[in-house]
Formats: C-alpha cells, sequence, structure tokens
C-alpha cells in the first residue's frame, strides 16, 4: 500500500458495557456485521455491476457493494478498512455501516416492549419464553489517508501456528485518533480526505463542530437519491428518524443517552443538508419538522434547523 491508501478505523458503539449486560446478546453484532459482508460479497459475485442495464441503478447498487475494499480485518470490536478509492470507499462504507444498523429496524418498529425497544421476547419451539436484548449495531470510527503498511505476522490459534493479517502506519494511527474524539455513532474525517472527494460524494459529508474535521453521514444512505427518486425518498426520513429516537427514549443510562441523542441528531442534520443540496429544502424542513413535532422533540432540535430557514 502507499501513502494514496484511505484507512477507516470502526469501534463497534457501547459494546463493553453490553457485554456487561449480556455476553451472548452483545456479540450478536459481530455475527450482523459478518453476515452482511458475506451477503453484499455474494452478490458482487452472481450480479457483477456491470450487467445492471441502467446507468441509475449500476449508481444505486455500486453504493450497496463492498467492491472498494481492498482490506476488511476484524479485530476484537474494531475493524479497520482500507481503499485506494476515496469516493467509491466512502459511498460503500456509509452503505455498509447503515445496513448493520438496518438489521435491527423491524425489532425496534414491532417491539413487544415500546419503551424498551432493545428488549425482545421470543418463543421457541419448545413454547418457551426467551428474553433477549437486540442491541443495535452501530459504529463510530475515524477515517484518514496517508500511510498504511500491511504486515503479515505470526500468530497462535488452538495451539497451531498461523498468519495473522495487521495494518500499521501514520495514517492507521490518525484513524484511531479521531474515533476517539466522538459520541454517538459518528463517523470523522479529515480536510486532507475530503478535498480528494468529488462533488457527488461530498453530499454526504457534512463540517463538524471541530476544525477541519468533517463525518460522513452515513444514515443517509437509507436515501434513494438517484435522479428520479429524491423527491419521494425522503418520505422514508420519519421511520429513520422513529428508529433513533426509539433507542433515545428507552436509554437510562446517562451514556447511552448522550450516544443515541448524537444518532437523533445526526439523522436530522444529515437528511436536511443532502436534500437541501439536492434542491429539496422547503421539502425536507417541511418534512422534518413535521416528524420532530410527532416525536416532541422540537425545543431540543429547532437549531438543527436554523441554518435552513430564513
Amino acid at each position: 500500500m502507499t501513502n494514496n491508501t484511505f484507512i477507516a478505523f470502526l469501534d463497534l458503539l457501547a459494546f463493553s458495557p453490553h457485554v456487561r449486560e449480556n455476553t451472548d446478546d452483545a456479540l450478536r453484532a459481530f455475527d450482523i456485521y459478518s453476515k452482511i459482508l458475506e451477503s453484499k460479497r455474494k452478490k458482487e459475485q452472481n450480479h457483477p455491476i456491470s450487467t445492471y442495464s441502467h446507468p441509475d441503478l449500476q449508481s444505486f447498487e455500486i453504493k450497496r457493494a463492498v467492491s472498494s475494499f481492498d482490506c476488511f480485518l476484524p479485530f476484537s470490536d474494531s475493524i479497520f478498512i482500507s481503499s485506494s478509492d476515496p469516493n467509491v470507499f466512502l459511498k460503500q462504507l456509509g452503505s455498509f455501516i447503515l445496513h448493520c444498523f438496518n438489521s435491527t429496524l423491524k425489532v425496534y418498529s414491532n417491539s413487544s416492549e415500546p419503551n424498551n425497544p432493545i428488549k425482545l421476547l421470543r418463543s421457541t419451539s419448545g413454547m418457551k419464553t426467551i428474553e433477549e436484548n437486540r442491541y443495535p449495531t452501530l459504529f463510530r470510527g475515524g477515517i484518514a489517508m496517508g500511510e498504511v503498511i500491511p504486515i503479515s505476522l505470526m500468530g497462535i490459534v488452538n495451539g497451531k501456528a498461523t498468519t495473522v493479517t495487521n495494518l500499521a502506519g501514520k495514517a492507521v494511527i490518525e484513524a484511531v485518533n479521531l474515533e476517539d474524539e466522538i459520541d454517538g455513532p459518528r463517523v470523522f474525517l479529515k480536510k486532507d480526505v475530503f478535498e480528494k472527494l468529488d462533488a457527488a460524494t461530498k453530499i454526504y459529508v457534512a463540517e463538524t463542530e471541530k476544525q477541519d474535521v468533517y463525518e460522513l453521514l452515513w444514515p443517509c444512505f437509507y436515501y434513494n437519491l438517484e435522479e428520479g427518486y429524491v423527491y419521494n425518498s425522503i418520505t422514508g426520513f420519519h421511520f429513520l428518524l422513529l428508529q433513533a429516537v426509539s433507542l433515545w427514549k428507552a436509554s437510562t443510562n446517562s451514556k447511552y443517552l448522550k450516544n443515541y441523542w448524537s444518532f437523533v441528531e445526526l439523522v436530522i442534520r444529515g437528511t436536511l443538508k443532502v436534500f437541501a443540496e439536492l434542491g429539496q429544502r422547503e421539502r425536507a424542513i417541511g418534512i422534518v419538522q413535521e416528524s420532530i413535532f410527532t416525536f416532541g422533540i422540537v425545543q431540543e432540535t429547532n437549531h438543527l434547523l436554523e441554518p435552513y430557514i430564513c
């Protein structure tokens, strides 16, 4: 790899406290993201992008793929992912993060305990009821560019020697350091990465409260932003926000509250930014205002709308 490598460091949000509550339920997150990665890889092999006839459909499917991932290295509750193409990489990374969270959307929408959607009562074949925690598979992380060096090291698994791939370099350290600054499921990137992006990718990126630091608006990959779909796509905002608000309202732990409220703000802030840039500012404001009124969070979120209301 060269100094033009892009590296993402993702860390499972709140994994340590989830393990303390219930290890088996916490470990489900690994199974979720592993199956999503496997599914995307199989789809690429069985139905290559080139086989889609319409350019809009090709563009849509490229975002949902993982073809730009040169390395995907999980370790404990973290993942390193590298690529040489920043534009495709950020879109595919955002889509991957979204799909990991999507795995629990139906659970939160149809929970047996609306006040605590993480709790799920499941019946077994023996008519026994089991209570499970369906923790959201959410990540926080950083994206950097520069020196990334692949290293092959000897490891031991079950008493036998094996080869383990690792990554090192200045960009790896920078990506990890970015993640340390984050509360909630946010993914930060520095200005040098932002400057490598084309206009179509910058739509999914916004400035943050930190100087020269940007963030990937990954919830916005929930929308189909291909030409001809933008107007109707934003109608999905209410459902997406419902999931974030449900997690926030169910949180009693102060740390969770901060993380999930950050998620609520990210969904609102990202939606307003993306649709405003696509010429749907007034429509986006109206839909967002209607939803935040329904959820009773108008006062807490008005500051997010202020930059878009003249």
